[in-house]
């Protein structure tokens, strides 16, 4: 545990617990902040996958309870090293997302049938698996920064259909928030894009230290 958590525990009672809430609350909202500015640094292409990456990393230490005294330091710190290697790494869902795009905007121009119903399961479908391996390739990007880039996408592009009750609750996870980001619309620019990645990476995180114990 960081000092400065130790510190606010130590105010006791619902004080301290108040005042951890705030700093979680507070740096979701920063992250939040830095992973847009990360984005738009790249010209949005290239910047994404990196600050994604770099927003990621300290909101796993939101959850282990070190979180980081320099945030801002810290963000572009990552962001540098990890530019080349998280390009790499999302490169390959980068055209997948745009390539589904292509396709719902297709089947949304589409008269209605059994055909365009069962295209329609089969995109729906392969969404879902893309946005597990999404959330699983952040948190695999940085805990095993030293596995090279083929191996790492071996080890994703599996990893939601060998891990099916984490792959079920990142998607339950996502799909609360997605609800309930439509209903309370003001917390989308507050924590619209570093809610999902603390909750995702959270639960991935379990399941590779799970696999983890096993293999050790």
């Amino acid at each position: 545990m960081s000092a400065a958590t130790h510190d606010d525990l130590a105010v006791g009672g619902w004080a301290g617990r108040v005042m951890v809430f705030l700093r979680v609350g507070t740096q979701l909202v920063a992250v939040n902040v830095l992973v847009a500015l990360g984005t738009l640094a790249g010209a949005v292409v290239l910047g994404a996958w990196p600050a994604l990456a770099a927003g990621s990393g300290l909101l796993a230490r939101l959850t282990t309870g070190t979180p980081s005294e320099h945030l801002w330091r810290e963000f572009w710190a990552a962001y540098r090293t990890g530019f080349h290697r998280l390009n790499l790494l999302g490169a390959p869902l980068t055209v997948c997302f745009v390539l589904l795009a292509l396709d719902a905007s297709v089947l949304a121009a589409a008269s209605a049938g059994p055909t365009t119903a069962a295209l329609t399961v089969g995109v729906l479908v392969l969404t879902a698996y893309l946005v597990v391996a999404l959330a699983t390739l952040l948190p695999v990007a940085r805990r095993y920064d030293d596995v090279p880039v083929a191996r790492t996408w071996r080890f994703v592009a599996v990893a939601p259909l060998l891990s099916p009750l984490t792959s079920l609750a990142v998607l339950v996870v996502l799909t609360v928030l997605v609800v309930t980001f439509g209903y309370v619309t003001v917390l989308v620019p507050l924590v619209g894009v570093s809610l999902p990645l603390l909750a995702s990476g959270w639960l991935v995180e379990q399941r590779l230290t799970a696999l983890d114990a096993r293999a050790a």
